[in-house]
């Protein structure tokens, strides 16, 4: 995001700061930090997220997104643990670890890190090649299960931000994707065996929670994944170059999917018939949840 002299709205002043055209708003780089938890404290009462006496559980993997969205919590005084699941992918994971735990020891964040491999003994390269399934996919799969079990019914937070949302919309809408369309929200509603699920940047861009790193002095991953999906890419990349010729379309867009939802998919939609997973008591629609089956094939094949 370039900077330039602006005359801020929100104090007055002349100097540097960013012209947030998706605002027509121009805010001086002092008042940004105070701009943008302003803007995650509205997100969260606009869609009733949490209240100020929930605990909360942030899905941190130091990454820009899920870093701005945990330290604006914390200053926002809201009660919050940070949780890192880490893939063991190289470097990549390295280096998440140590900034991850050296962002909460300076913001006297409590931290837990669950490594993948605690859950599956092998890694998920070998489970990609005997499955036969991308390594993103796998991951997706594995992180929301731990996810959900350690959250422990606690309101679980997600970097998610517009430009993420936006982008999950129109690729579904691409392949006609309904029943993931028809979960969609800001707020996905906690079940017996399923934690709530809230985003507090699904009103804010990337591009905000990348200055609001760099003005509060965060350091976070800047390299991406090496087993990322190229398809989602492709959509992130088309969602940014449509944000940056038409400034506010995708938040116009964003809202405007979120109020016809229920029109396109109705309430009954998103009520499958959920069990209990046999083996691990994990919320299914099978007998046994998507990670068990993933269990009984490693088995299958590590017996021959």
């Amino acid at each position: 995001m370039q900077t330039k002299r602006v005359r801020c709205k929100i104090c007055g002043s002349l100097k540097e700061g960013v012209s947030l055209r998706h605002y027509n708003l121009r805010v001086c780089l002092d008042c940004f930090p105070h701009f943008f938890k302003k803007r995650v404290q509205e997100t969260v009462e606009k869609f009733k997220m949490f209240g100020p006496k929930d605990s909360l559980i942030v899905a941190l993997s130091g990454g820009k997104d899920s870093m701005s969205v945990t330290k604006a919590l914390k200053d926002l005084g809201y009660s919050i643990k940070a949780f890192h699941i880490n893939a063991d992918l190289g470097e990549v994971s390295k280096k998440s670890i140590e900034i991850v735990q050296n962002f909460c020891e300076i913001e006297k964040i409590p931290l837990k890190i669950v490594h993948l491999k605690e859950e599956i003994e092998i890694s998920l390269e070998e489970i990609s090649k005997i499955l036969k399934k991308p390594v993103c996919a796998v991951c997706g799969m594995l992180r929301r299960y731990i996810l959900n079990k350690q959250a422990d019914g606690k309101t679980i937070v997600t970097g998610h931000t517009l430009n993420d949302e936006v982008s999950f919309i129109l690729k579904n809408m691409i392949f006609w994707h309904d029943e993931l369309l028809a979960r969609q929200s800001p707020v996905l509603q906690e079940k017996e065996g399923l934690s709530r699920k809230v985003k507090p940047l699904c009103l804010i861009t990337e591009e905000e929670t990348e200055l609001f790193c760099k003005l509060s002095n965060i350091t976070y991953v800047s390299e991406t994944c090496p087993y990322k999906s190229g398809v989602y890419e492709v959509f992130k990349k088309l969602v940014y170059e449509i944000n940056k010729e038409f400034p506010g379309s995708i938040i116009g867009f964003y809202k405007g999917f979120l109020k016809r939802m229920n029109k396109f998919y109705c309430q009954s939609s998103e009520e499958l018939l959920l069990q209990r997973c046999k083996n691990c008591g994990y919320l299914t629609t099978l007998e046994l949840c998507s990670v068990c089956r993933l269990k009984e094939k490693l088995l299958k094949y590590k017996n021959g």
